[in-house]
């Protein structure tokens, strides 16, 4: 697992993971940022940090549309790994 997930970027991705629906056999996160801050406890700025960082590393895309995102294969493959890890925990 990478130390980039070691805090609350993780639980950010993990909320839009959690949070994603198919339109068009694509999975996308249709969540504004307020409401994955209100979902986590966390302030709309906190969430607009770690989601251009996420952004800016690649692990998440934003689609078309203001308020769309969708997860990379590399954010599902460390949400893989770190799933993996707590499960031998």
């Amino acid at each position: 697992m990478s130390d980039f997930f070691m805090n609350d970027r993780y639980r950010v991705l993990e909320c839009m993971a959690q949070r994603q629906i198919v339109v068009n056999n694509e999975a996308v996160i249709k969540l504004s940022q307020q409401e994955i801050a209100d979902t986590l406890g966390f302030t709309k700025s906190k969430v607009n940090s770690i989601v251009r960082e996420l952004i800016q590393r690649g692990y998440v895309t934003q689609v078309n549309a203001r308020g769309k995102y969708a997860l990379t294969e590399s954010a599902n493959r460390e949400l893989r790994n770190m799933q993996n890890k707590e499960a031998v925990i």
